[in-house]
């Protein structure tokens, strides 16, 4: 799909103080826009879709290998479905919800109710890809449905990484997506206890990561604002852009590998679930494929 500068992320990460901890920001506004856009996503689906691929692009980012994907996916028993967020250090993203059109009054605190559209029962499936023989697959429960503490979850309980996360996707019926915004924040081994209760009391201070992003309107600032009393030592910057590994040879293969491949009378038409690009195939190209031809 055709874009521009306007629609990428950036995803900055840095150390502080004197490496009791790493801290990782993204600004994403205008892709979460996009994503509405390509998915016609409602203000409940945009939120939690935005909140899980920016999630994703802190998580690989922070990947040290030259070529690293994450996949995140988030199964709850709430009527939006299954939502997946699958990015690559490489500077791709793409993610969709399973029920892209549904809307939930809003919670008791007047946000979008992404923990009541998600549920909370399920679960969260991370996967990671390094270049290895197999990737790597870890799955937890969901602890509320809410995106951000449920990676959290995932840190504490898969990889032992004390891991504080804030993800926010602000909208108003009328303008759309303001801004989109994260943070995270890791401890690192023998992190100073004092340090801690410090870091404790700044995230206090900013309760709302995506009228941050707002304010500041990029992910070096957020981290900027934030931190400004902490020395930092910059590890590096990421930009992301939506993108999809979808072609008609992969859907090809796709249709190769049914059991029972049928002879269509009319066109047959495959809808790509991260980019909805529909690829089509006429009666005659399905036979092909079952005579093992390749068109």
């Amino acid at each position: 799909m055709p874009q521009n500068d306007e629609h990428k992320a950036t995803v900055h990460r840095c150390l502080l103080g004197t490496g009791d901890a790493r801290a990782i920001a993204v600004e994403a506004t205008q892709l979460v826009k996009l994503l509405q856009d390509v998915h016609n996503l409602s203000f409940l689906a945009t939120a939690a879709l935005g909140r899980l691929v920016m999630a994703s692009m802190m998580m690989v980012a922070d990947q040290k290998v030259k070529r690293a994907r994450i996949t995140l996916k988030v199964e709850g028993d709430g009527p939006l479905g299954e939502v997946v967020a699958d990015a690559e250090n490489r500077g791709k993203v793409r993610g969709y919800v399973k029920n892209p059109w549904v809307e939930l009054p809003l919670s008791e605190k007047g946000k979008w109710n992404v923990s009541a559209g998600v549920g909370s029962n399920g679960y969260l499936t991370v996967i990671k890809d390094l270049g290895l023989k197999r990737p790597l697959i870890s799955k937890v429960p969901l602890v509320s449905g809410e995106i951000a503490e449920d990676i959290a979850y995932y840190y504490a309980k898969s990889e032992q990484v004390p891991t504080a996360i804030a993800l926010g996707v602000l909208q108003k019926p009328s303008l759309g997506v303001l801004s989109a915004g994260g943070l995270m924040v890791q401890l690192l081994p023998d992190a100073d206890e004092s340090f801690v209760g410090m870091l404790e009391r700044l995230l206090e201070k900013y309760d709302s990561i995506s009228r941050l992003a707002e304010q500041v309107g990029s992910s070096q600032d957020i981290l900027e604002t934030i931190f400004k009393d902490l020395s930092k030592k910059w590890l590096g910057s990421t930009s992301f852009e939506f993108g999809c590994r979808c072609s008609r040879n992969l859907v090809k293969a796709l249709l190769l590998s049914m059991p029972e491949l049928e002879s269509e009378r009319d066109i047959l038409e495959v809808r790509c679930h991260f980019c909805n690009k529909v690829y089509t195939f006429t009666p005659e190209e399905i036979e092909e494929l079952k005579g093992g031809g390749r068109s």
